[in-house]
């Protein structure tokens, strides 16, 4: 079964031409700045899955579904595209609609966490368990969650926003508008500007070394090379932020109660730095029997995740239509 699937991000828009069994055939990249506007944008998405199509050899009657994975916030229930902090001119945006006039297939839509939680059901280390959180750890704290084998969306399609559950009302400003979110402690560009107020009162650490010696600079990056020299900041800084991590992640081993948690970017990249502090700091924010139930771990997928879910997401939408 040939199944198109679209991935865009931030940076960023991966296209591909796979199958149901997470085969990818072919696949092409550009830049998200290439797209402009919507106006100019949704076309060029249309010329390139077409480019593909013909790339591959192929029809694109043969093309089953078309997946989509977008930046949030959306509109699964309007399939548009709201208004995405980094793609400013993309405002109720009916891709949906456009890319199924243009092209005559059928096409299906949802926002990057909840197709990468469709990702990791359908392809990845926790295939097909009943109850699964997949968390984007990337520059924010994105989740999907699938529960009883359902991608839950939620009256308002909000449900998986858990990066906006509050740790510390008194905690750093979000992006969101909120003190304290998880994302705001947790997500790669929140930590890292907390990180640079961090490094200008301590200009000695190894952090600004390894950022050139500009502040601006200072990432996650940054901070994780330190760690693995063990700079006393980054030490420090590492250590809140895992226990931060852990926090979050115990609330939703105690509310949702998963078979498994598969964690994104930042802790695919870090495995062992991220894991082995985690899993000694979350008995103190879960109950045992949910914390020893659930498989804790990073995402398998890589590179090919974003389009991997944007694969999942057509198929998720081709079986509730079937």
């Amino acid at each position: 079964m040939d199944l198109i699937g679209v991935d865009v991000g931030g940076t960023k828009v991966s296209l591909c031409i796979g199958d149901s069994e997470g085969n990818i055939h072919v696949s092409k990249r550009v830049e998200t700045t290439s797209l402009g506007t919507p106006e100019t944008g949704l076309p060029k998405i249309a010329e390139l899955i077409c480019a593909l199509v013909r790339e591959e050899n192929i029809e694109l009657e043969d093309v089953k579904g078309i997946g989509l994975a977008l930046p949030g916030p959306v509109s699964t229930k309007k399939e548009m595209i709201l208004n995405p902090p980094n793609m400013p001119t993309w405002v109720n945006v009916p891709i949906v609609q456009f890319l199924r006039e243009k092209l005559g297939r059928p096409v299906f839509m949802d926002n990057d966490a909840n197709a990468g939680a469709l990702g990791e059901w359908m392809f990845g280390g926790a295939k097909h368990v009943k109850n699964l959180i997949y968390l984007t750890m990337s520059t924010g704290m994105g989740g999907g969650i699938i529960t009883q084998g359902q991608l839950l969306q939620g009256a308002t399609d909000t449900a998986g926003e858990v990066g906006h559950f509050i740790l510390d009302p008194k905690g750093p400003k979000c992006p969101c508008g909120q003190r304290g979110c998880f994302e705001a402690f947790c997500g790669g560009l929140n930590a890292s500007r907390l990180l640079q107020e961090k490094v200008k009162k301590h200009k000695s650490s190894l952090i600004l070394k390894e950022a050139g010696g500009e502040i601006d600079k200072v990432d996650m990056k940054c901070l994780l090379a330190a760690v693995k020299k063990s700079d006393s900041l980054a030490l420090t800084f590492w250590e809140e932020y895992i226990e931060r991590l852990a926090q979050g992640i115990g609330i939703l081993l105690q509310t949702l109660n998963p078979d498994a948690i598969i964690l994104g970017t930042i802790a695919a990249l870090n495995k062992e730095l991220v894991m082995n502090p985690l899993r000694a700091a979350l008995p103190r924010y879960a109950w045992k029997a949910p914390l020893e139930h659930c498989h804790i771990a990073p995402t398998q997928l890589g590179a090919d995740l974003g389009k991997l879910g944007a694969l999942a997401v057509a198929l998720h939408g081709l079986a509730k239509n079937s």
